[in-house]
């Protein structure tokens, strides 16, 4: 794979990181908000909105630590993913805390951690399904092409 299309790759990769924290933490508010309030709507003002852009690019952007090193054994990958963990956690507390989306009392706080530990399981989850789909796909055409080279020679 040529540099470009490498970097191309891992940009898309970012970029669909980034798109998928933001819908999952509109989803989450949605929810979270009809289960505590079913009568109250959902008001999000324009820098709430920014802090949500905000999380999600940091998110898109800090995923970028999973290619510094081509091949990394299970205990780096592991500490890359706690690292991850607790980047895009700290900027949710800076930002959430700045936009007052939660209060420094233990059930905000605790309730903030929820939703998030939730939506970082569920892309991660996501991303983990689409790569293996993409997998299979590359498996299955290799697969096709070893046969076709495999009948071509028989012949």
């Amino acid at each position: 794979m040529k540099n470009n299309e490498k970097n191309d790759s891992i940009i898309s990769v970012m970029i669909n990181i980034c798109t998928r924290v933001i819908t999952m933490i509109f989803i989450m508010i949605t929810i979270f908000r009809k289960a505590f309030e079913p009568t109250g709507t959902i008001i999000l003002m324009l820098n709430d909105i920014w802090g949500i852009i905000l999380i999600g690019v940091v998110s898109g952007l800090s995923f970028g630590i999973f290619y510094i090193k081509k091949n990394i054994s299970n205990r780096l990958l592991l500490l890359f993913k706690i690292l991850y963990f607790l980047i895009i956690n700290a900027t949710l507390c800076c930002v959430g805390l700045t936009l007052g989306w939660f209060k420094k009392e233990t059930s905000s706080i605790a309730i903030m951690e929820i939703m998030f530990v939730l939506i970082f399981i569920f892309v991660s989850v996501l991303v983990y399904l689409l790569d293996f789909n993409d997998a299979k796909k590359i498996n299955k055409k290799l697969q096709e092409r070893k046969n076709s080279i495999t009948k071509k020679s028989e012949n």
